[in-house]
C-alpha cells in the first residue's frame, strides 16, 4: 500500500496558475516526493531555486526524449517536488511560486491545517533553503540534503550548483 501523501501535506496541491489538484493524484506512482522548503524573503533560496528548476525541466526533457526512442524502459522520472513554503504574506508566496514548475501547498492550507509547522517539526527544519527528498512509496527520508545531491536524482542537461566555494 502506498504512503498516504494527504495526511502529511494536505488534501490538495497547487499547479499552474492556481489549479489544485488532489495531492493523492499528483503524486501517485512516484519514485521520489522531494519536499522543498524555502521562502521568498530568503536570499541563498532565490539563488537555489532557479537551479533546482533547471535540473526539474530538464529532467522532464531527458524524459520525454527517452519515451521517444525506442525500448526506453526510463522509470526515473517518478520524481516530483513539492514547494513547502515559509512566506507569511501570500503576494510573496504567489510570486515565488510563479518561478516554480513545481507542485506547491496552497498558502492557506500551510497555515490554517499547521502543514508548514508540523512539516518543519517532522523534518527538523533549521535553516532553509532544504529539500528533503523522500521515497515515494513508503514516506520514508531517503535523504535530508536533497539541496547538495538533486543532482543524482534528476537526469538531463543542466549545470550544477555548486556546493560549496571555490578556492584558487
Amino acid at each position: 500500500m502506498a504512503f498516504n501523501f494527504d495526511g502529511l501535506l494536505g488534501p490538495t496541491l497547487l499547479i499552474d496558475k492556481g489549479l489544485e489538484v488532489p495531492t493523492s493524484g499528483a503524486l501517485k506512482g512516484k519514485k521520489y516526493v522531494m519536499l522543498y522548503f524555502s521562502a521568498h524573503w530568503c536570499p541563498p533560496c532565490r539563488a537555489y531555486t532557479p537551479r533546482l528548476a533547471e535540473a526539474y525541466i530538464a529532467h522532464i526533457k531527458h524524459l520525454e526524449e527517452a519515451l521517444k526512442s525506442e525500448g526506453s524502459n526510463e522509470d526515473s522520472g517518478e520524481i516530483e517536488v513539492v514547494f513547502i513554503s515559509l512566506d507569511s504574506v501570500k503576494s510573496e508566496y504567489d510570486e515565488y511560486r510563479s518561478t516554480m514548475p513545481w507542485y506547491s501547498v496552497p498558502h492557506d492550507k500551510l497555515w490554517q491545517l499547521n502543514i508548514k509547522d508540523d512539516l518543519s517539526k517532522r523534518f527538523d527544519i533549521k535553516s532553509i533553503p532544504t529539500l528533503i527528498v523522500l521515497d515515494g512509496n513508503t514516506g520514508e527520508v531517503i535523504t535530508n540534503n536533497g539541496k547538495g545531491e538533486y543532482a543524482t536524482y534528476f537526469e538531463g542537461d543542466y549545470q550544477v550548483a555548486s556546493s560549496g566555494c571555490i578556492i584558487s
